[in-house]
């Protein structure tokens, strides 16, 4: 494909604006057009199984498992496909896969030959766990039970999902789990699957987390979650053999995705901190013993908030871990209580080990994904497979900021035009709050926005991560503290880059839709374009399948509804006059759709020039190919319409 570069300035004839539009376009249709790289589903040394999300020409993205074999002397190749699939676990003669279409099944797929269907469920598979040293599989399927949901069978013959409980959510009434199965699966023999039995205590329900302590007791992520929505995570122990319980708890830690070590004797969980009052929480590293059930806590260096992800033998532990501009892969020996990070070619979004191997899934903002196989001793890396993607058109940098009233260094990255003066410039806030711009965006692209000539920014705020010392000015203070901060940020980083007198716009999704609307009444843009956006934070929390995570932040609805008013989005925020893009998946269950609407109402009776766009396929995030093409049509002609050469500057106009 030809080079997209920025060519014709602001003022330039129609003509050459649209070739940059068209320009901008073919980004885009490579960007729906290509398979998207998400995961590394799992590795075994000679095989690598990568999950993506393949796009589809009716509109919809498949998730897929594709598996790339080492060949001696021909480096990695693919040998097989597998449409509906997204997990996948290594097992003795290939790899356990789960394909999610007609009913579930749990599928054995060696690397090369038949594959080979385990289990048939109408329930969904939610967690697999080999049994350390055996063909055994643990398998976690929810399964929703008409009969189970109402105690005295009233809504018999309906199709209502019935809860007494603060838990109930949308989402568990478009998919309702009723009751759980924990299953034994032999992957080297024909026999029946072995049913586990599992009573859950009362008020528990399961995550579909699974993981061996040890050759016979599992361990079940599991969760609860008060009257007043706070909800805490925690694990059953269960013995295979007789279905002997016990609950553990962790005095102020919730503990999730767990990693059990090859003999099974420890598994490795990423710790949460529950805040007891104002404070932040914090995330670090920890091993459960299986034997004495005993919880150790790993110290990173810096202060990092490192993640486990597998392990190199029984005795180190691998974890990513986000520091400013990457998420970098650290090992933490056990016996000596050291660190080592270990280089790779970009930032890593995924990985799995085995041995002394890691399979890491790297990119960059400017750098789409590739999938490359470490050497954990000695930094080395073999290529598996790269994005196809003509190359960006623009350049890339990062650059440090420092703010007042926040403790630690923040940072934005600027995308620039590879010819030219900047046209306009576009803000970039990212979804979360706890995420960051350190990888490539299959959604919220500044690509084809430089394509077109513009400047793009990618704004990291307190509590991004990778900011450690910073996430304390930014929680229980979105609009005082995170937006306060933004705004600051995109004044200094316009000012350094000799940009602060091109015309503005701001945009993002979820958190960054909420940002985008939040800091517009100081940058006064022209244009604001917000997705999915969280304003009033008393309905959202009061409504979100999420709103367990909002009391967790702000606290009590009751006790301290003031807190969420005063962070919630002001009455006004933007200019009379000025353009807003407003859009919202019509199934989200994070963020009532209500939100958009109510926005959008309240934007054009303040004199704004509102617009709103539903997609009844979508839920919280915009992800069809489709969609996302008609979004960045919508919103880089918002572009050339609104950041163009005015006859008088903005205020004027607006007065």
């Amino acid at each position: 494909m030809t080079a997209l570069v920025p060519g014709p300035p602001a003022d330039a004839p129609l003509a050459d604006r649209a070739d940059l539009f068209e320009g901008a376009m073919r980004f885009v249709e490579e960007l729906v057009c290509e398979p998207r790289a998400g995961r590394i589903a799992a590795f075994s040394g000679d095989a690598v199984v990568l999950g993506v999300s393949a796009p589809t020409t009716d509109n919809a993205l498949v998730p897929t498992l594709v598996c790339y074999r080492l060949a001696a002397g021909h480096g990695w190749k693919p040998v097989w496909t597998m449409p509906h699939a997204d997990e996948a676990v290594p097992v003795p003669g290939g790899f356990a896969c789960v394909r999610r279409r007609r009913g579930q099944s749990v599928v054995l797929r060696p690397a090369d030959g038949p594959e080979r269907v385990l289990h048939h469920c109408d329930g969904r598979v939610l967690g697999l766990a080999p049994r350390p040293g055996t063909g055994v599989l643990a398998c976690v399927v929810g399964v929703a039970d008409a009969s189970a949901r109402h105690p005295q069978g009233l809504f018999a013959g309906s199709d209502a999902v019935w809860s007494a409980g603060s838990d109930a959510s949308l989402g568990a009434a478009r998919r309702p789990l009723d009751t759980w199965h924990v299953l034994l699966l032999a992957t080297d023999t024909d026999t029946e699957p072995r049913k586990v039995p599992v009573h859950l205590p009362a008020g528990r329900q399961l995550t579909g987390e699974v993981a061996w302590a040890g050759a016979g007791t599992l361990l079940l992520g599991a969760c609860a979650q008060s009257p007043g929505g706070v909800r805490r995570f925690s694990l059953l122990a269960v013995s295979v053999d007789d279905g002997t319980r016990r609950v553990l708890e962790f005095d102020g830690l919730d503990l999730c995705y767990p990693v059990q070590d090859p003999d099974g004797g420890q598994v490795a969980y990423l710790a949460t901190t529950v805040p007891a009052g104002d404070e932040p929480p914090e995330q670090t590293a920890c091993v459960l013993d299986g034997d004495s059930w005993e919880l150790r806590t790993l110290a990173a260096p810096d202060g990092l908030w490192q993640r486990p992800c597998g392990w190199s033998g029984s005795r180190r532990l691998v974890c990513t871990a986000e520091d400013g501009s990457a998420r970098s892969v650290h090992v933490h020996d056990l016996y000596t209580n050291t660190w080592t990070t270990v280089r790779t070619r970009g930032s890593v979004g995924d990985l799995r080990v085995w041995d002394e191997a890691a399979a890491v899934l790297v990119s960059t903002p400017g750098e789409p994904p590739a999938v490359d196989v470490v050497d954990l001793r000695g930094g080395s890396d073999r290529r598996v497979e790269s994005t196809r993607l003509p190359r960006v058109p623009g350049r890339l940098s990062y650059v440090t900021q420092d703010v007042k009233a926040v403790d630690g260094p923040l940072a934005s990255w600027l995308c620039l035009p590879d010819e030219g003066p900047a046209r306009g410039t576009v803000v970039f806030f990212h979804g979360g709050p706890f995420k960051s711009w350190t990888e490539w965006s299959w959604r919220w692209n500044p690509w084809p926005f430089v394509a077109c000539g513009y400047a793009v920014a990618l704004v990291e705020p307190p509590m991004s991560l990778g900011y450690g010392a910073a996430v304390g000015a930014g929680w229980r203070a979105w609009r005082t503290g995170i937006a306060a901060a933004a705004t600051e940020q995109v004044r200094m980083l316009r000012a350094e880059a000799g940009l602060d007198g091109t015309p503005l716009a701001l945009m993002g999704g979820s958190f960054g839709g909420y940002l985008a609307l939040a800091t517009a009444a100081e940058l006064r843009p022209r244009l604001v374009a917000a997705h999915a956006a969280p304003l009033d934070f008393v309905q959202v929390a009061a409504g979100s399948d999420v709103g367990w995570q909002w009391v967790r932040e702000y606290g009590s609805l009751t006790a301290r509804e003031a807190d969420y008013l005063t962070e919630s989005l002001p009455r006004r925020p933007v200019r009379p006059g000025t353009r807003v893009l407003l859009s919202h998946g019509a199934g989200d269950g994070l963020v009532p759709p209500t939100e958009t609407l109510r926005a959008h109402r309240s934007l054009l009776s303040e004199g704004a020039r509102s617009e709103v766009a539903f997609f009844p396929s979508e839920a919280h995030p915009l992800s069809r190919p489709g969609n996302i093409r008609a979004w960045y049509r919508w919103a880089l002609t918002a572009c050339a319409e609104e950041l163009r050469a005015h006859p008088a500057d903005t205020d004027e106009v607006l007065s």
